[in-house]
């Protein structure tokens, strides 16, 4: 079974079992078709900052996204939200992420942070630099809420290099995937880390890059 056809039967069968209207309509919105040309899709890149690296534990933080459209960054979309973490002990977290304790404390509430996370992604491809952190903790937070995963088509910037380099077997090509170190490898400019927003930017700029150097037209099943 073909990734497309997995993930539609995934989320007709979390389809039937929800209840919740929001994550209903996320689920019988179709994403674009893998056959889909990149400038023809609309993706989602998102960052979250958290307040730790284990995703089935940490507490989001922060959350930011932009979209792809036409193939270019779209900056009026551009949206960040601090978000009021549940545990009680955040340590060094929030000063990390240039975030202090009274600007926690007046943020938005996970479960909001999700209800938007979900509208946004309605119909959408979602991008992240490191998925076994972001979609992991966003999955986790979905099932607690939604009773399922984030059931979305997913292109991680990381994943792609990685596998980019696997198959030209650059045995000693060693430089870090790191976000900042893959935009100066892509020859873009250096952007402040640990702020979501920026990142989530850093993160399309460099999709778009990567596209851009490739040899063909590029699809959406070419980045899964």
């Amino acid at each position: 079974m073909t990734t497309g056809k997995w993930l539609a039967l995934k989320r007709w069968r979390a389809g039937r079992r929800s209840d919740d209207e929001r994550y209903k309509a996320l689920l019988q919105a179709s994403p674009p078709s893998p056959a889909t040309d990149f400038g023809d899709a609309e993706l989602v890149c998102l960052d979250i900052e958290t307040t730790g690296l284990d995703p089935a534990t940490v507490d989001m933080l922060s959350i930011g996204w932009v979209l792809i459209r036409n193939g270019k960054v779209d900056l009026s979309t551009a949206e960040s939200h601090v978000v009021k973490p549940t545990c009680e002990e955040l340590g060094d977290s929030p000063t990390i992420h240039g975030l202090t304790d009274s600007v926690v404390d007046q943020g938005m509430s996970p479960e909001e942070a999700m209800e938007r996370v979900v509208d946004m992604l309605t119909g959408r491809v979602l991008v992240v630099h490191h998925a076994g952190l972001d979609k992991k903790l966003l999955d986790r937070l979905c099932r607690e809420q939604f009773g399922d995963r984030l059931l979305v088509p997913v292109i991680d910037t990381l994943a792609l290099e990685n596998r980019h380099k696997s198959r030209h077997h650059h045995l000693e090509d060693t430089r870090s995937l790191r976000l900042p170190d893959l935009r100066e490898h892509y020859n873009l400019p250096w952007y402040r880390g640990h702020d979501c927003l920026g990142d989530a930017i850093s993160t399309a700029e460099l999709l778009i890059a990567m596209v851009a150097s490739r040899d063909s037209a590029t699809t959406l099943s070419d980045l899964y």
